[in-house]
Order: C-alpha cells, then structure tokens, then sequence
C-alpha cells in the first residue's frame, strides 16, 4: 500500500487526530482507489490507427493483432507503468472482416464492454463508409451507452480529409475547406451513429491534432474517482489546464467523501483539502 503518512501527519498538526481502526478504513479506500487498474477499450478496424493514437495519447502502443485463425484472435492488452497497478489499454479486433468473424467478435464485445471504464472507436477520416461499424455500436455497443458507460468516437487522420493539400505541416492544422469538411464528417458520424457531436472527436494521432481536446472530453466524462488516475497515463503535452484542474479537483472531492463517511466528527474541509494537496503531489505528477 502507498504510504498516507504524509496525509495523517497534516491533519494531526492542525490538531485532528484520527483512530488506528479509521485511519486504516480511510487507507484502504484510497489505496484502492490510486492503484485502480483503469481498462480502455480501443475499438476499431485495421488501418483506422489505433496503435499510433494509443502511442499519442498515452506514449504507448497497443499490440497488434495477428492474422491468424478466428478462434485465436482475442484482445491485446498492453498495461502502462503508472502507480502499482498501471492502466491498461486493450485493442480490440476489428469488425467487418467476414461474416464468422464478426459473429464471434459479437460476442467478445458483450463480454468485454462490461470491464471497460471508457471506450474509444476509432474511425478513420476519410473512409466513405461505416456500415461495419455502425451494425456492430447500435447492436452490440449501444445498450451499455445507454447505460452511462463513457463512449468516444475518435475521427483519426483528419488530415487525410480532402483537399489534404491544405493540411498546414508547420502549424499541424487543416486549411479552411479542409476544416470544414472535417466538420461535415463529424456530422455525418454523429448522425450515422445517433450520438452528441460532442461524441465525436476529431483527431490525427500522427500530426498530434486534436490530442489534447480528445483528453479533455475523457476526464470530463468519467467518474471523479477515476479522473486522476486515468489523466496520470496520458502525455504531459496532451494534458491541459482544464483536465489538471478536473482531475485534482474530483480526486480531492473523493478524499472529501471518504473521510465524511468513515470519521464521525468531520474535519473542516480547508484542512481535509490542504493534507491532500500534500498525499496527491506525491502521486500525481500533474497535481
């Protein structure tokens, strides 16, 4: 367990003293929860650039899949050195490459999405069609949207989006018509796959485009217990103000709730808030 010393010893000195047995109750809770193993699903077919989106975001590649025979073919998981127990990012086989495939991939998507904190389908840019995709997210994947599970539809490789020739290298950036056909595709997707356009995110994970507004939206939409654990595996140059802010602000909240429940006299807060300021930088690099 990491040690809460530092946490404890703060509260003592503003003259709060807590039990063996609640302070061993509130530990534990927060142990828990700081090397919890966040699971993220990459979804998507071959050629849509999951492994150079997971390599931008969170420095890492996810495995590729061999082409080998159907009944072997699972998911890849690749876990991030991140605390004790890391996050773990899982690519998940493609759809649309036969028809038995796709069969047995339906039903390892309805016992994989169960264990995901947050999934990611990857789409490429300037693909003109989505069948695959959309039979698969509006039979398998939607009831557990529905259900509140974080889902992202990640447009990578926008650049590739006509006239590609306006793509600014230097700035990273696409030209006028370029960004405006990059926002009629996102339309398009929202409305093929009955999503909010802020569902969709648009990105290209090789000119680093669209990183940092794709972090943005993740950390906003997961539970505050796993905001901070999950923005402590992304890039630092993908990581804003905003999502810093986010992040440190719900992990503090949830060491707020913990302590209420367990300690029958409750600390002021400012004092709670202060300690955790001190336990957090020692955890979280972007506290």
């Amino acid at each position: 367990m990491i040690s809460f010393g530092n946490f404890f010893e703060a509260l003592e000195n503003q003259g709060i003293v807590i039990s063996p047995s609640h302070r061993e109750s509130i530990e534990r809770r927060l142990d828990s929860i700081i090397n919890y193993q966040p699971r993220v699903g990459i979804f998507g077919k071959t050629g849509a650039g999951k492994s150079s989106l997971c390599n931008a975001v969170f420095g890492q590649d996810v495995c590729e899949i061999s082409d080998v025979a159907a009944c072997t073919r699972a998911p890849q998981e690749v876990i991030l050195s991140m605390g004790k127990k890391g996050l773990k990012l899982i690519d998940v086989p493609g759809v649309g490459e036969s028809v038995a495939r796709d069969y047995e991939y339906a039903e390892l998507y309805k016992n994989l999405l169960p264990e995901l904190d947050i999934v990611l389908w990857v789409l490429k840019g300037d693909d003109r069609a989505f069948s695959s995709d959309e039979t698969f997210y509006k039979h398998i994947v939607r009831p557990y949207i529905d259900e509140g599970r974080p889902f992202f539809i990640v447009l990578n490789q926008v650049d590739k989006i006509e006239p590609f020739r306006e793509w600014d290298e230097v700035k990273k950036s696409p030209g006028i018509k370029q960004a405006q056909n990059i926002e009629d595709k996102r339309i398009s997707v929202s409305s093929i796959f009955d999503l909010p356009l802020t569902s969709v995110i648009p990105v290209s994970a090789n000119e680093s485009y669209g990183l940092v507004n794709l972090v943005d939206n993740i950390v906003h939409s997961l539970p505050k217990e796993k905001k901070a654990i999950i923005l402590e595996g992304v890039r630092e140059e993908n990581r804003s103000s905003q999502a810093k802010s986010d992040a440190s602000n719900a992990i503090l909240d949830t060491l707020l709730d913990i302590v209420n429940e367990i300690i029958p006299v409750i600390p002021a807060v400012n004092i709670v808030i202060n300690a955790g300021k001190k336990l957090f930088d020692k955890i979280f690099s972007f506290f």
